[in-house]
């Protein structure tokens, strides 16, 4: 038998240091040699990628006393570089579902056989097979389906391997859990594990550091409750002393017994008061008085449980989220915030069962469990209520105050086994209502839970998207409708999605200015354009040619736009009569005074401005005569029918009219037939880009030839 400094020689081998994991089995030979040797078999050996195994690993951490531990697996997180991040994201997403499951499954049975190599799965068929690991691994009794199907499409080794491994992975966690000694403290060869990974891979630093920031915070609020529940005990424990104490000099004093009975009486009821006093604190809001998220938790917690052993009680959690209450703040002060606040809880609170929860969640978010409904129908019924309670007006100091909430509804099923995970969801459909407009509710669902994902997931590609210079610009071109010759491009982005292939705009530039990500993309097209025009203008002998780009709303909050905009013409050697800024009518109105001052400067640069689909917006025709505008560009919803509706024709006249006789030039959007163009001919408008001409394309296919013969010419 080998000892125990040859069997940690031999891990060390393999993983540069000994991790604090085999630390309790160090004093036994036996019991470290066999955690060695089921660490070899089932995972170090195993044929599962290394990704999958981290992933697997991590996700299931939530479900041990330890969250995942990044000193342990510091080798494979080094080993796996950039895509150690990925290991970490996974340890938020939900449980999958039964119906997701089978989509998995379904997918795997088109992928998998069991001649199928383990460690070299692509990546969608990986994810398929690990989250039914993790179906597997948390609902044993109802994934019997799901193991029979993966016993058949794996073959016999290969599902071992995935089985040993999900064992494997809890023995770790029940090894753990009787060990709470162990300290998890890094050693030297852990550290420069990590940071040469953070070194190779500095995207990396940010999304460690939340992640420790994140254990480190659980640590203590565990640390918390335990030093909270030992102050408890104490106080218990000191009050039984008290007691005690009180009878012990009661008794002997047998002629004032009847006195000191009424004494002692009212102190234990003191006591009492005071324990009362102390629970009522821990498990309610200062604020409102109501349940705070700590008892509201509790009770959705027993509620599931009723759930699971009678299924055909049915809960229902509202989340709510005032409807303009920052604004409350901001005018009338945090007191009115206060005070509206305690109003508000009033107010539902006759609207709540006595059975039913209604809680202060945080800031101005509540929450109402709703017990022993007949169904989903009842739920709505009741956020109609809510909403028509709100109607009435609230009253702070005299002060009349209109208030309305968006709701969200989620039904507790049988599926749900986290009280979190239903808060959220519920959270999720408030969000949606709220995307509605003001006073609205919506039902949790199925789609509204992946579209949610989905915008994560953008959201995440779209941070990766500005690092790995995946975007590109296209250009499509603006023609003189009189010479049919190309005056300029207009510089329009687009995303080469590693996956996805090419995103338009419309489906990531909301979530980019959400992020604020839109500033770091929109200074890169700005300088991207102009270094591509002076290069045309070199190449063509042409320095008439302009580029348009577009400027978004967020960019004139920047105090330092104009010198932005002068050193990137002065790092692309572009003349700044050649550049075109393009703005939209509600970025105008909505900046106009931090703004004006901005756009004359710019002029006074050289640079020309435009207003981007003018008639969707404001439409404010004041505006025109106090901002240096050059041209107005008629959205293409106005040109497409232009040919067809009598009406978008006479718009689009009475637009160039006004445009003409205020001495500002106009362009046409979205042109696609002679029909449409031979009519803005006609209506003298100037200049025109759409299909007709061209798609927006990639620099390298604009040509030498800048004129376009069409049949109009």
């Amino acid at each position: 038998m080998r000892t125990s400094g040859q069997i940690k020689a031999e891990i060390k081998e393999k993983f540069g240091f000994v991790p604090p994991f085999f630390k309790p089995a160090e004093q036994n030979t036996q019991v470290l040699e066999n955690l060695w040797q089921q660490t070899l078999f089932a995972y170090v050996n195993n044929p599962l990628s290394l990704l999958f195994k981290e992933k697997l690993s991590a996700y299931l951490s939530r479900y041990c006393v330890i969250p995942y531990c990044m000193i342990c697996h510091s080798c494979s997180l080094h080993s796996l570089g950039v895509e150690a991040s990925k290991v970490l994201e996974i340890i938020g997403s939900p449980p999958p579902t039964k119906a997701e499951i089978e989509i998995h499954l379904y997918l795997l049975r088109d992928s998998i056989n069991e001649s199928t190599l383990l460690s070299s799965l692509n990546p969608v068929v990986e994810e398929s097979l690990l989250y039914c690991s993790i179906y597997m691994f948390l609902e044993p009794e109802q994934s019997q389906y799901c193991r029979s199907e993966l016993r058949h499409l794996l073959g016999s080794i290969n599902y071992q391997y995935l089985v040993t491994f999900a064992g494997y992975i809890k023995m770790c966690h029940v090894w753990i859990e009787a060990h709470p000694e162990v300290s998890y403290q890094t050693d030297k060869r852990a550290i420069e594990h990590l940071d040469k990974l953070v070194q190779l891979e500095p995207r990396l630093r940010n999304f460690f550091s939340t992640y420790i920031n994140k254990v480190r915070h659980e640590r203590e609020i565990q640390a918390e409750q335990v030093v909270q529940k030992a102050k408890y005990q104490r106080i218990q424990e000191a009050l039984r002393q008290s007691n005690g104490e009180l009878e012990k000099r009661v008794k002997p004093l047998t002629a004032d017994l009847s006195d000191f009975s009424i004494l002692l009486k009212q102190e234990i009821d003191k006591r009492q008061q005071a324990e009362a006093q102390l629970l009522h604190v821990a498990f309610h809001d200062s604020v409102t008085g109501l349940a705070n998220r700590a008892l509201f938790i509790q009770r959705l917690e027993q509620g599931i449980e009723r759930v699971k052993k009678q299924p055909s009680v049915v809960l229902a959690v509202l989340y709510l989220d005032l409807d303009w209450f920052q604004v409350i703040n901001n005018s009338l002060g945090y007191r009115s915030g206060d005070q509206l606040l305690i109003a508000f809880a009033r107010r539902l609170e006759i609207c709540v069962k006595s059975k039913d929860t209604l809680t202060r969640l945080e800031a101005d978010e509540f929450a109402i469990l709703l017990e022993d409904i007949e169904g989903i129908s009842d739920a709505i019924n009741f956020a109609q209520l809510l909403q028509q309670e709100l109607e009435t007006p609230f009253y702070l100091d005299s002060q009349e105050v209109l208030m309305s909430a968006s709701i969200g509804i989620a039904l507790a099923t049988r599926g749900y086994e986290q009280a979190e995970m239903l808060v959220g969801n519920a959270k999720i459909a408030m969000h949606h209502a709220k995307a509605l407009g003001k006073a609205n509710y919506k039902v949790f669902d199925t789609p509204m839970f992946i579209e949610t994902s989905k915008l994560l997931q953008l959201e995440s590609d779209l941070g990766r998207a500005v690092d790995n210079q995946e975007f590109r610009v296209h250009y499509q071109p603006i023609v003189s409708l009189s010479t049919n010759k190309i005056i300029g491009f207009e510089a329009l982005i687009r995303w080469q999605h590693p996956r996805r292939g090419l995103v338009f705009p419309r489906e990531f530039i909301s979530v980019a200015e959400k992020t604020g990500m839109i500033l770091p993309i929109s200074s890169w097209v700005l300088r991207e354009a102009c270094c591509q025009l002076y290069a045309w203008q070199q190449k063509f002998l042409n320095d008439q040619l302009t580029i348009s780009v577009n400027l978004c709303s967020k960019q004139f909050l920047q105090s330092n736009l104009n010198q932005e905009i002068r050193e990137i013409l002065k790092q692309t050697n572009l003349d700044a009569r050649s550049l075109k800024l393009e703005i939209t009518e509600t970025t105008i109105i909505e900046n106009s005074q931090s703004t004006i001052e901005r756009l004359w400067q710019l002029q006074e640069m050289g640079v020309q401005l435009h207003i981007d689909d003018f008639g969707t917006g404001y439409s404010s025709l004041s505006y025109l005569h106090h901002f240096p505008i050059s041209v107005l560009k008629i959205d293409r919803s106005f040109i497409n029918q232009i040919d067809t509706s009598s009406k978008n024709a006479e718009i689009v006249s009475a637009i160039a009219t006004l445009a003409h006789n205020l001495g500002i030039e106009v362009t046409a959007e979205g042109i696609e037939t002679l029909e449409q163009l031979e009519l803005l001919q006609k209506l003298q408008c100037k200049y025109g880009q759409g299909y007709f001409f061209s798609k927006p394309v990639q620099a390298d296919a604009v040509k030498g030839n800048l004129t376009y013969c069409t049949n109009a010419s």
